[in-house]
C-alpha cells in the first residue's frame, strides 16, 4: 500500500498536482498529463484509467463511480458532482463502506452548509446504491439520514419585474427570456434548441437534467419567439435558434455573463433598480407557478413541481 497523502486529499490515487498541473501515474509508472482545469482533469482520468479493481474504500469505489456513472449524467451535473466529491473524499475517502454509520453522515451535514450537506449527502446515497450493487457494501447508511430542510431558491417573477428586466436586456436576452418564460424550460435547454427542433406539430425538446422529452403545442406567443429568435442577425446560416452574430450557440458561462453585464449596466446607469433584479432560473419558476398544465416543466412527481416551483401568491378570500 502506497503512503497516505498528506495534501490534496480530494484526489484520487495516484492522481497528483504538480506545477499547476494534474497527472495520474499509471502502475507502468508512467505518467499522464491530466490538463491544469480540476474538472476536465477527473474526466480525463476517468477515460484513461477505466479497469474496475478491488474497492476497499470509499474513495476507490467513488472512483469507480466518478469513472462508470458520472460521465453519463448531464454535463452540468458532472462538473457539480465533480465538486460535491472533493469534500467527500476528504472526509470518508479512507473508510470502507461498511464501517460508515449514519450519525457520521449527520456530524459531517452538520458542518457543511445545510444545502450543500443536502446534495453531497443525496450523491453520497447514489454512490452506495453502486457500492451495493458492486459487492462493496452491503448497506446504504444514507436511508436512516434525513436531509436538512431548504426553502426554494426559486422567486416568482411578476409581469412588472419581468417587463423592466426585460427591457434592459439585448435581443438575443429578450428572445431567450420570451422561450423560458413559455416554455419554463432550463437555460441550457434554452441555448441549444436547433431549428431542427421546429416540428409542424410543435417544439420538440429533449431536456438535459431529467433526459424527458416534451413537445410544446405551436401556440401564437411561442411561434412568434422563436420566429424572433431565428431571425436575430448572422453573418452565416445557422442550425441554432439561439445564436451568436457569427451563428454559433451560446455556451452557458457566455450566456450567463451577457445577462450579469447587462444587469449591472443597467443598475449602475440609474435604468433598473436593484430590488427588480432576479435570476434567468426564477423564469422557470415562473412558468411553473403561472402554468395550468403541470407537464409543462417535466416532473414525474408532481411533488417536486409544488415544492420547488409553485411559488406565485396564493389568492385567497377574506372573512368580510
Amino acid at each position: 500500500m502506497g503512503r497516505k497523502r498528506k495534501g490534496r486529499k480530494d484526489l484520487p490515487q495516484r492522481v497528483y498536482h504538480n506545477h499547476n498541473t494534474y497527472f495520474f501515474v499509471d502502475r507502468q509508472g508512467k505518467w499522464h498529463n491530466l490538463g491544469r482545469d480540476y474538472h476536465q482533469a477527473m474526466v480525463r482520468y476517468a477515460e484513461i484509467n477505466t479497469q474496475p479493481r478491488p474497492m476497499m474504500t470509499l474513495g476507490q469505489v467513488m472512483d469507480r463511480y466518478q469513472k462508470e456513472v458520472i460521465p453519463k449524467k448531464a454535463p452540468r451535473t458532472q462538473k457539480d458532482n465533480l465538486k460535491q466529491l472533493v469534500p467527500l473524499r476528504a472526509v470518508f475517502g479512507h473508510m470502507p463502506p461498511n464501517d460508515l454509520t449514519p450519525p457520521e453522515i449527520y456530524a459531517y451535514m452538520d458542518r457543511r452548509p445545510p444545502v450543500s450537506a443536502n446534495r453531497e449527502k443525496a450523491l453520497l446515497s447514489h454512490i452506495f446504491s453502486y457500492a451495493i450493487r458492486w459487492g462493496a457494501a452491503k448497506d446504504n447508511p444514507c436511508r436512516h439520514v434525513k436531509r436538512n430542510t431548504e426553502t426554494p431558491s426559486g422567486r416568482y417573477v411578476d409581469p412588472e419585474q419581468y417587463r423592466l428586466v426585460y427591457d434592459v436586456m439585448p435581443e438575443v436576452v429578450q428572445c431567450a427570456m420570451d422561450i423560458a418564460l413559455l416554455t419554463g424550460l432550463r437555460q441550457g435547454d434554452v441555448l441549444k434548441l436547433k431549428r431542427t427542433d421546429c416540428k409542424e406539430e410543435g417544439l420538440l425538446v429533449g431536456t438535459s437534467k431529467t433526459g424527458r422529452t416534451l413537445m410544446f403545442s405551436w401556440t401564437e406567443d411561442l411561434r412568434e419567439a422563436i420566429n424572433r429568435a431565428q431571425n436575430l442577425p448572422s453573418t452565416i446560416a445557422t442550425l441554432w435558434i439561439l445564436h451568436t452574430k457569427h451563428g454559433q450557440p451560446y455556451t452557458g458561462d457566455g450566456f450567463r455573463t451577457l445577462w450579469q453585464k447587462a444587469m449591472r449596466k443597467a443598475i449602475q446607469e440609474g435604468r433598473l433598480d436593484p430590488s427588480m433584479r432576479f435570476a434567468f432560473k426564477d423564469l422557470r419558476t415562473t412558468a411553473g407557478s403561472d402554468a395550468s398544465d403541470d407537464n409543462l416543466l417535466g416532473h414525474e412527481d408532481r411533488r417536486t413541481l409544488y415544492r420547488h416551483y409553485k411559488r406565485k401568491p396564493l389568492k385567497v378570500t377574506p372573512l368580510r
